[in-house]
């Protein structure tokens, strides 16, 4: 009986010890993809971001905060005059922000353009998704 009782103690105290490990683990890449997106922010505060960058920082969890991202087309050669536009309003928007005293790291502005992220573009329009999306804390897309 006591075995039965140490065996069965044994592997409760070996899982939660695995939950807490796996809890650190989400806790250590959390603060690491902050600080990561806080330090891009201080230099632009739209990120530019490609398929790699995407899939990280906006699609993998852990993730508590929300990113608002423009997909764009700006080379030359793509004419696309309405992305320029929306782009530099896109711009203007997240500098706002930034400089807000509401600014937190909570909040992120983000852009994919498709000669560097054709990858994304095809990500979102295959989830049925149209030019711009906001991917929230919980993962939630509007």
């Amino acid at each position: 009986m006591f075995g039965k009782l140490y065996n069965t103690l044994v592997f409760v105290l070996l899982f939660c010890h695995d939950l807490c490990d796996c809890q650190k683990k989400k806790e250590t890449l959390l603060s690491e993809k902050v600080t990561q997106m806080m330090d891009w922010t201080s230099k632009r505060s739209v990120i530019r971001m490609n398929g790699e960058k995407f899939r990280r920082f906006v699609k993998a969890h852990p993730r508590n905060y929300s990113v608002f991202i423009m997909f764009t087309a700006l080379q030359p050669q793509r004419q696309c005059g309405v992305c320029r536009q929306a782009d530099e309003e896109f711009h203007v928007l997240a500098n706002s922000w930034h400089y807000s005293s509401a600014f937190t790291n909570r909040i992120f502005f983000a852009s994919v353009d498709f000669d560097e992220g054709s990858d994304v573009f095809q990500m979102v329009i295959s989830e049925g998704h149209l030019w711009c999306i906001s991917a929230k804390k919980n993962n939630q897309q509007v």
